[in-house]
């Protein structure tokens, strides 16, 4: 009976791994994130090295190990989209929070199909804020999502018009009392902030419906949104920090 793994995936992340192989994470659409090994990839005359690259959608099958799975064989299914700098820095964002907010072999088809739709819109909008509707939509379909209606202090409900706070550390929003007797950690979540906090949450990326985008709302939520990434991950992300490196 055949054991293996795969079929469409998306690929995350590739790295060398000993001589002539690489280290490759993906994501399936009918089994979730899975890692393996392709032994002899890094070689020039190995076609299927020259497959795995970041963004490529492949059609793969994969053994199963005791320690490392190891890539049996794989297909091009679409070429990865050819992004400039900007948008592969994007890219690698979205990759990275897939792989690390996902457990192994765990399948996830609507998050396959966001990550699928994000990367293709990377290439025609404005990837900042793809890739921050992306997150935002991420961590409610795994469950991490913050608390951005209701103090997570008091329990009391936020009124949409009103400034209030935010605390990583808690998961969420603070009233205006509970935010002011915070004792550090607390950062102002204004209003507007929230209003596009939803506005991305709901963002259609066949169909995008237009809203108005002012600079300090978005700086402001991208402060929040990976603040409170990087409470949940105990360590900042590669993608993230490149970003800042950049300036993008």
């Amino acid at each position: 009976m055949d054991k293996s793994l795969g079929g469409e995936a998306v690929i995350l992340r590739v790295r060398p791994w000993q001589t002539g192989d690489k280290y490759v994470i993906a994501f399936t659409k009918d089994y979730g994130k899975i890692r393996f090994i392709a032994y002899g990839a890094r070689y020039p005359k190995n076609v299927q090295g020259r497959l795995l690259q970041p963004f490529a959608f492949l059609d793969l099958r994969v053994q199963p190990g005791q320690k490392l799975d190891k890539l049996l064989d794989c297909r091009l299914l679409r070429l990865p989209c050819s992004f400039d700098m900007k948008q592969m820095a994007y890219g690698a964002v979205a990759a990275e929070l897939t792989a690390v907010f996902t457990e192994d072999r765990q399948p996830h088809e609507e998050l396959y199909t966001l990550l699928e739709q994000t990367l293709a819109t990377l290439a025609q909008r404005n990837p900042r804020l793809v890739v921050l509707s992306f997150a935002i939509k991420l961590l409610k379909l795994t469950g991490f999502e913050p608390q951005m209606s209701v103090c997570v202090n008091c329990g009391q409900e936020q009124p949409d018009d009103e400034d209030a706070f935010f605390s990583p550390l808690q998961g969420g929003l603070l009233c205006k009392n509970c935010g002011a007797a915070h004792k550090g950690g607390a950062e102002k979540c204004s209003a507007g902030t929230r209003t596009l906090w939803r506005n991305l949450e709901q963002l259609n990326f066949d169909a995008p419906s237009n809203f108005s985008v002012r600079g300090g709302h978005l700086m402001e939520l991208e402060k929040l949104l990976y603040k409170f990434i990087l409470c949940q991950t105990d360590k900042p992300l590669n993608s993230i920090s490149f970003l800042a490196q950049i300036g993008v």
